[in-house]
Formats: C-alpha cells, sequence, structure tokens
C-alpha cells in the first residue's frame, strides 16, 4: 500500500463535517467537506491484485495512520467500487432475487454481501457485491454510514446533458468507464488494462457497439493519467474530443491541490456532490 497524496488541514471540527470515503480493489481514497470547503483529501494505492485479506489489512492500516478518521463527524458515506454490479429497470426487480441476477451475470463470488442502491431519476436499481471481509471491515469502523456504490452515482455526473460523451476513471491498470449517448445513460463498466491499446480498444468498441462516430463523442478523462503519457497519446490518434475532468467549482480547496492536475481528483468530489 502507498500513500500517494496527503492533504489535511489543521484544527478540523469533524463534528460537523462529513466525510466521503471510496474503497476499490485499486485503493481508499478519502475527502472531508464542511460547509463547501475541502478540509482534508488522502489517496493510497493498494499493490496489483491484492487480496480481499490484504485489502482488510490496509483498511485497519489505514485508520491506525490516519487518527482523523476515528473522530466523530456530522456524516459518513462509503462508496465502494467493486467491479461486480448490475443496474436493473425498475420494472424487472421483483422478477428474481438480487443475488440470482448477479450470479447470473458474474457467477457466484465466494464471501460476499449483496447490496442495492435505488436510482429513482433513472427508473433503475443497482445490484451489487462486495467481499464480505471487506464489508465486516468497513462496519467496524463506520456502522452508521451511508453505504453505496460508484456507479449509483458517476450518472449524476451527466445530469442534463444532450450530447455523446465517455466518462473515465483511470487507475493502475483499471478503468471505470460512463457511456452517455445524446443524453442518456447507455453502459457503465469496469475493464482491467496492461496497454494503452487495450484502452483504445475498449472504447472504440463501445463507440461502435452504440454507434456513435469517433468524432461525435467527448471522452472526459479523470484519475491517474497524464498528457505526457503513452495512453493519452494513443487515444489522441483515434479521439480528437479528449477532455481532463476539473474540479467541481461548488467547492473549496486548499491551495496543496493546486500542485497537482485536478483531474487526478475530480472523480471523487464529483461523485461526493451527487450523493
Amino acid at each position: 500500500m502507498k500513500l500517494s497524496f496527503h492533504i489535511q488541514l489543521p484544527n478540523i471540527k469533524t463534528a460537523v463535517a462529513d466525510l466521503f470515503i471510496e474503497i476499490s480493489p485499486q485503493g481508499l481514497s478519502y475527502a472531508i467537506l464542511h460547509n463547501g470547503f475541502c478540509k482534508a483529501f488522502v489517496v493510497y494505492h493498494f499493490e496489483s491484485n491484492v487480496s480481499n485479506e490484504q485489502t482488510v489489512n490496509n483498511i485497519h492500516q489505514v485508520l491506525k495512520d490516519q487518527p482523523v478518521l476515528q473522530e466523530q463527524f456530522n456524516k459518513v458515506y462509503i462508496i465502494y467500487g467493486y467491479a461486480l454490479f448490475l443496474l436493473v429497470p425498475q420494472q424487472f426487480i421483483n422478477e428474481a432475487p438480487g443475488t440470482d441476477m448477479l450470479e447470473l451475470l458474474h457467477g457466484a463470488p465466494n464471501e460476499t454481501v449483496s447490496k442495492t442502491d435505488v436510482l429513482p431519476e433513472r427508473s433503475l436499481h443497482n445490484l451489487y457485491s462486495v467481499p464480505a471481509s471487506v464489508d465486516q471491515a468497513v462496519n467496524r469502523y463506520f456502522g452508521a454510514a451511508s453505504f453505496t456504490h460508484l456507479f449509483s452515482l458517476l450518472p449524476g455526473l451527466s445530469k442534463g446533458e444532450k450530447s455523446n460523451s465517455i466518462y473515465c476513471v483511470f487507475s493502475s491498470g483499471h478503468l471505470k468507464i460512463m457511456l452517455v449517448k445524446q443524453g442518456r445513460l447507455q453502459v457503465m463498466q469496469s475493464y482491467t488494462y496492461k496497454t494503452p491499446e487495450d484502452v483504445a480498444y475498449y472504447l472504440l468498441n463501445l463507440c461502435k457497439s452504440f454507434e456513435i462516430a469517433q468524432s461525435d463523442i467527448a471522452v472526459r478523462l479523470s484519475g491517474m493519467i497524464d498528457e505526457n503519457s503513452p495512453l493519452y497519446t494513443e487515444l489522441y490518434k483515434y479521439f480528437l474530443q479528449l477532455e481532463f475532468d476539473q474540479l467541481p467549482a461548488q467547492y473549496q480547496y486548499p491551495p496543496e491541490i493546486n500542485q497537482y492536475p485536478q483531474h487526478y481528483f475530480s472523480h471523487l468530489f464529483a461523485i461526493a456532490s451527487c450523493v
């Protein structure tokens, strides 16, 4: 586990602040927000192919290394970013148990906890599973938290949008995407990749599958990708409308955050605004 970014202001009044924690196989990030001000932002990246047991150990270590997380907060939001999820239209949700639907699509993963988020504006239910040991560890510290899934929040970023776009969240060897066509959500998906060509293939295949011209779609980039990287160069061969995401204007940020490209952190603050 690597502590990649650590920004924390002194004397945080946690009792009146909100805590947002994102947990996925790729890492753990958290932000502390109070009245529109970012009081802390911390990012840990996990090793590749980390086991559930090691993830649990990492969670314990983060809580040990970051005493502020053991304080009392106004509200705590846990955002899971695990890949096993299924969006189900409202009219089909009662036809079979959520666990059966997940198993039909992803198989029967061992020792998981199934959860459901309701997306009323889109008449969808997001059925997803989380490793039971990870969920137990999180509940040990944040039992009163509100729990949700990353893909339950991402659609909020396209609210009011009328054009075509692919929203991308990059981490080491991993990509999460959301495709919107003419303002309508089409698909959200997680991919693993080894080369820039892998990523280009995934995005090109999405455009082909949903009959969207490459010249007619904006690709919004967030997370761990740089403009001078081979990954960006490869994508620019095929997509001319590449846009680095920006930090949401509704929040105010510590000056230290300006030392880094805004798109490194933009998605966590963006989904925090959708909770």
